[in-house]
């Protein structure tokens, strides 16, 4: 039993079809996680019954997407990590089998502190799609990792096939520079985070067979791309580009957030004038162009930046923020994959 009533979460989480909603839910999920003491009770007893009291409830989600999955998953963790305390789920065998199944392959439940095996017979398997369990770290060194998740997820579309080149190496760099991009800029020691963080990174990949589609996200919960990219901006050109596309009609505080996420896309960080220096989120643009008809989103704070293989974007921005920077990559793989090499 709950003393208060329960929070919903949005029926759709997804970034795409459903950004301000489902940011603002994770919004409010952090205020709610991340401002009580080191200490909480999520539970007392009242007359000597145990009672929560409050609690979300996620069995209202119909469909959550691989990188809201991922986002949920980081806030948890790092609840987890801070008071050592997660939050208790309830009614699980009352959740989407689906959503169930997507959170179940991302390793969510550990975070709570279930344990996956007692939950087995709770999970429906599905033929068409894929979830890898997430993993984390504080650097780059994790590249090969990555390079063996992509594999899997092609792997999981095509048995007898290997993911080719053109499309590993570009996706493997990209995910490279990402995690450099953390290391990086994502936290520096000056700035004022709304909340404590644990200076890390996410990532993840989905894959889907009927579609042929592989998804890989990463997130972290650093200061953000319009932030500390507001620092790093000084060149005359990306000025420019600013003043020419800063947004006059809205004027919520994250009205600017996705001018900036272009500006970081188009010209990178150019403070330092050398050519072997901030090429880092252009290069996961070109990624795009080489694999073919495929997307790169970006959301970072209040902003969300798209852009396609034939160099369309769209950028929009919403009132809540994301609390930090999620990249993600959607490759449609051919239909004829090249076979390994014996």
């Amino acid at each position: 039993m709950s003393e208060k009533a329960p929070s919903y979460p949005p029926e759709i989480m997804c970034f795409e079809r459903n950004l301000d909603q489902t940011a603002g839910f994770l919004a409010r999920l952090r205020r709610r996680l991340l401002s009580v003491g080191p200490r909480p009770s999520w539970t007392r007893n009242k007359n000597g019954t145990p009672r929560l009291r409050s609690y979300l409830d996620f069995a209202r989600i119909e469909e959550i997407s691989t990188s809201c999955a991922l986002v949920l998953a980081a806030e948890y963790e790092r609840i987890g990590k801070i008071i050592g305390s997660p939050p208790p789920v309830v009614n699980l065998d009352e959740w989407n089998e689906p959503v169930f199944f997507r959170l179940w392959q991302l390793g969510f439940f550990p975070l709570l502190g279930l344990t996956e095996s007692n939950l087995a017979d709770q999970v429906t398997e599905d033929e068409n799609s894929m979830t890898l369990r997430f993993f984390s770290g504080a650097n780059a060194e994790e590249t090969e990792q990555a390079d063996r998740m992509l594999q899997r997820l092609a792997k999981f579309i095509d048995p007898e096939n290997s993911l080719p080149d053109d499309i590993a190496i570009p996706l493997n760099s990209a995910l490279s520079e990402a995690m450099v991009n953390v290391g990086m800029h994502a936290y520096p020691e000056n700035y004022p985070f709304p909340f404590r963080h644990i200076g890390r990174w996410w990532l993840s990949g989905s894959a889907n067979r009927k579609s042929r589609t592989l998804t890989v996200a990463i997130y972290d919960q650093g200061a953000t791309i319009p932030v500390t990219y507001r620092e790093l901006a000084t060149a005359a050109k990306v000025r420019a580009f600013l003043a020419e596309n800063w947004p006059l009609k809205d004027n919520h505080v994250f009205a600017a957030d996705a001018v900036h996420i272009e500006a970081a896309m188009k010209y990178g960080n150019t403070q330092s004038q050398k050519p072997n220096r901030g090429k880092g989120l252009p290069q996961m643009q070109e990624a795009i162009d080489v694999c073919g008809n495929d997307r790169l989103m970006i959301l970072s704070r209040g902003g969300r930046y798209i852009y396609h293989s034939a160099k369309k974007t769209e950028r929009s921005t919403f009132h809540s923020s994301i609390g930090g920077t999620l990249i993600e990559w959607t490759v449609t793989l051919p239909s004829h994959l090249p076979r390994p090499l014996q």
